[in-house]
């Protein structure tokens, strides 16, 4: 074994052990997925480099499928399946910024591989620009990309992690209502809270239920209220229910629960909590109780196909404007790098002015 492969094994084994580490002791960090992500690609990249020892020839067309053709496909595959998901969930929800986002973004994953074919393309016809622009825009894009893929990765792995069974206090989301109607969305996070519930004071517990959200633009009544009512209905005791109606996004639900659960004399740092919301917002309820100091777990309640994917880049794209100074950061390096190289490449050789 070559010193780079052993470099690629050491450094993918212990990235590897670090992000193992870190879900058992803290899995609702998100970055763990960019650390699992790394280790996957080092093991990867060592995996290969190994059989190009053993036979060169099946090595290399192995080499070229996992670093070029495979994300090539990957990329306009994912592209044509989130525009046709843009149709479908257009037909059915209407046209809205919500709706706009898996297209949007189906057409940007098959532009990328275009886009970066202008930096390698040797043709000299053409403005010196054009490829400083496309290696801006290839970088940027890889960036996001690299994220997206790791966030996905992640809340995948964090949806299958054991759960503890038993729970003092229920938390159940709200995502809007219909006028004073609960929504088919908020209703399926409803049935997954009782059904937690239920599971609970079959074992014996009494935990508290506590319904979360204010009233928005366009409802009768506070979310909380209108899903109080719903569970009643279901047959959940009205005493064991508590509402929290003052809410208007995610991090308020749950700093507003807190202050809820002290009013009744409870410490939440006492407390087993267990959050219900839908599958698609799981993992990033969890990084958020974590940063608001809520010792809880979070489940998710099932969503329609078809919504899932616009639902899903619209919780990575909270996700980037949550920690946009260090995406910018990492913008502006990327930038810079671009630029310097620009700049010295014109300086060596001069622009490639077309005729």
């Amino acid at each position: 074994m070559t010193a780079a492969n052993s470099v690629l094994l050491a450094a993918g084994a212990l990235l590897a052990v670090f992000g193992a580490v870190r879900v058992m002791r803290e899995p609702r960090r998100i970055s763990t997925g960019l650390v699992l992500l790394a280790a996957t690609v080092l093991l990867a990249a060592w995996a290969v480099s190994v059989l190009h020892i053993v036979a060169p020839g099946p090595a290399l067309e192995l080499g070229v499928a996992l670093m070029i053709l495979l994300p090539i496909l990957s990329l306009l595959a994912g592209g044509v399946g989130l525009v046709a998901n843009g149709v479908v969930i257009t037909r059915r929800e209407g046209l809205r910024i919500a709706t706009a986002i898996a297209p949007v973004v189906g057409v940007g994953l098959i532009a990328l591989p275009l886009i970066a074919y202008q930096v390698i393309d040797p043709g000299t016809n053409r403005p010196w620009w054009v490829p400083v622009l496309a290696a801006a825009v290839t970088l940027i894009g890889l960036q996001i990309l690299v994220q997206l893929l790791a966030f996905t990765g992640y809340a995948v792995l964090y949806a299958r992690l054991p759960r503890r069974v038993d729970s003092d206090a229920i938390v159940v989301l709200g995502c809007g209502l219909r006028d004073s109607a609960v929504t088919p969305l908020l209703a399926s996070r409803l049935d997954r809270a009782a059904e937690v519930y239920r599971s609970e004071v079959r074992r014996g517990g009494t935990p508290l239920l506590v319904t979360s959200g204010g009233q928005g633009p366009g409802e009768t009544v506070a979310e909380a209220d209108a899903m109080a009512d719903y569970l009643e209905a279901q047959g959940i005791p009205r005493s064991g229910i508590v509402r929290e109606n003052r809410s208007r996004n995610t991090e308020e639900n749950l700093r507003f629960t807190l202050r809820e659960l002290r009013g009744h004399d409870l410490d939440p740092a006492r407390l087993r909590i267990t959050v219900v919301t839908s599958d698609f917002h799981v993992l990033r309820t969890a990084t958020l109780t974590r940063r608001v100091g809520l010792n809880a777990q979070v489940t998710g309640s099932r969503t329609a196909r078809y919504f899932v994917p616009a639902a899903f880049l619209r919780e990575f794209a909270a996700i980037l404007v949550t920690h946009k100074r260090v995406n910018l950061a990492i913008a502006g390096v990327l930038l810079t790098l671009v630029g310097a190289v620009a700049i010295y490449s014109m300086l060596s050789v001069g622009p490639v002015i077309s005729e």
